[in-house]
């Protein structure tokens, strides 16, 4: 879940056009419009299906108690945003004829202390109570068996809360940012808990799981049965934090303001570090990451300002929006081939961050990604700031896109291997082609000598047989003297054509 809860508060609240400013002017009882909405000075209703009333909105300045019963019609209901951002209720009963408060009815009521709901209320909306900043205690009927969205969100002095039996779901962000409760007891229904619901909880030292069979609280972490997904740690945890072997999801806010915590030790089985998991540990210095993890969620590590180094492992394939965000002493993070998405302001503000290899395995890098602060509200480039990048590859489109300075590393294998065979191929040819001519020169100067030789064996033979026809015959002492030379001298010539 993404969300930035004061922006939608801010919207929320401007989409109500009419505020509580509307003073009373009418009798009670007096209802003036027509059949099916109605005014009586304090509230506007609408007729239900039931032939019961809704409130639709409240006009009256200060609330004290809300009308169970309009000219002999029961109210049964307080519409969407009835009553937001009325701030002059303090405390307030809502009578036990409301069987539904719908989404936002008392969003923005920020001085609202008390609040006693209907014994049979059955159904709860989103955002009910959202950004209530002053209620301090809520006590939930046995008519409900869930805790919506956002339902207390935002509620900063929320301290005490009691939840029937019956509950067996506490939807996401239900209690987000209810930063004085110290204690809180799980039903015995309880089934499902989801992300953020118990996030940014400063105060939280005891979680009673007594109740039920389906959470375990041990060694100041909330699991599971099973031990395998980590839902809340207390808020006192300090300095080196072990995740026991076997858990595989780290669950939004698990460890959201755990501000004495300095190092903590992730476990090979972990898959999924899922949104804000460690969200504001102010003293947080190193993580050990496990190879095994798969995804960092939405602003996990966001605030972590001690936060120095992360080096990813190969298995990590996703970093979402903000996962490291305003780690401001964060100077080296080291990613593994294997990484392939990096969200939008994932290293927004991380301004000791200078240089940042980008592996290939990358295929997108949103916006702002690397290499932006923040100075007076506005966005900036880091000074200094300079990315490594493969050529043709996302970060290499990143860095041109933004504008950032970069270094391009083109080790295209193939490529590379291609002109290594075409080299190789030319200089096999060339040699090949200089011994065909060395061999051909060779065989044609031993052709040429040879055929010069018998030329001339074939001349002196015939010299011969001339100068013996004219002459006397020789002795035969003289005549081996002569074969002799003759002999010799073939021997050296063939000598010299070796």
């Amino acid at each position: 879940m993404r969300i930035d809860l004061k922006k939608a508060a801010a919207v929320i609240s401007a989409g109500f056009l009419t505020l509580c400013s509307m003073p009373l002017s009418a009798s009670a009882d007096d209802l003036q419009g027509g059949d099916n909405e109605l005014y009586d000075g304090s509230f506007y209703y609408e007729l239900n299906e039931d032939n019961t009333y809704k409130i639709k909105q409240c006009t009256a300045t200060i609330i004290d108690s809300i009308p169970s019963m309009r000219n002999g019609t029961a109210v049964t209901a307080i519409g969407d945003g009835a009553f937001a951002n009325c701030t002059g209720i303090s405390s307030l009963t809502i009578p036990d004829s409301i069987t539904s408060i719908e989404t936002s009815a008392f969003y923005g009521c920020t001085s609202l202390k008390s609040v006693t709901l209907p014994k049979k209320l059955k159904n709860l909306g989103d955002h009910a109570f959202f950004s209530c900043t002053s209620l301090e205690s809520v006590t939930l009927p046995e008519t409900l068996t869930e805790v919506p969205s956002f339902a207390f969100a935002l509620c900063d002095n929320l301290s005490d809360i009691e939840l029937p039996d019956s509950i067996t779901k506490i939807d996401e962000y239900a209690f987000y940012q209810c930063g004085k409760i110290s204690s809180f007891r799980l039903p015995a229904s309880l089934t499902e808990i989801g992300d953020n619901a118990m996030g940014s909880w400063f105060s939280i030292n005891d979680i009673d799981t007594s109740a039920t069979s389906k959470f375990v609280f041990e060694d100041k972490l909330l699991m599971d049965s099973k031990k395998s997904t980590v839902y809340r740690a207390a808020s006192d945890l300090s300095g080196d934090v072990i995740i026991p072997d076997g858990v595989n999801t780290i669950r939004g806010g698990a460890f959201s303001t755990c501000a004495a915590v300095s190092n903590v030790f992730l476990p090979s089985s972990l898959l999924y570090i899922e949104d804000e998991a460690f969200k504001n540990c102010s003293a947080l210095k190193k993580v050990d990451f496990a190879d095994g993890l798969k995804t960092i969620g939405f602003g996990a590590f966001l605030f972590d300002m001690e936060l120095e180094t992360a080096f990813l492992p190969a298995s990590l394939e996703k970093i979402d929006e903000m996962a490291f965000a305003y780690c401001m002493k964060l100077n080296k993070v080291i990613f593994t081939e294997g990484v392939k998405t990096i969200g939008k302001d994932a290293f927004l503000v991380c301004n000791e961050l200078k240089q940042v290899e980008i592996p290939k395995s990358v295929t997108k890098i949103d916006d702002d990604a690397f290499g932006y602060t923040v100075e007076n509200q506005e966005r900036k480039q880091l000074e200094g700031f300079s990315l490594s990048v493969f050529s043709g590859s996302a970060g290499e489109k990143y860095a041109k896109a933004e504008k950032l300075e970069h270094t391009v590393k083109d080790v295209d294998l193939k490529k590379i291997a291609f002109i290594v065979i075409a080299v190789g191929v030319v200089i096999l040819a060339v040699v090949f082609a200089l011994v065909l001519m060395k061999r051909s020169k060779k065989t044609a100067s031993a052709g040429a000598r040879k055929a010069a030789k018998t030329a001339a064996k074939k001349a002196k033979e015939e010299e011969e047989e001339k100068s013996y026809s004219s002459n006397k015959i020789m002795p035969d002492e003289d005549k081996e003297d002569e074969d002799t030379e003759d002999d010799e001298s073939e021997e050296e010539e063939d000598s010299e054509e070796e």
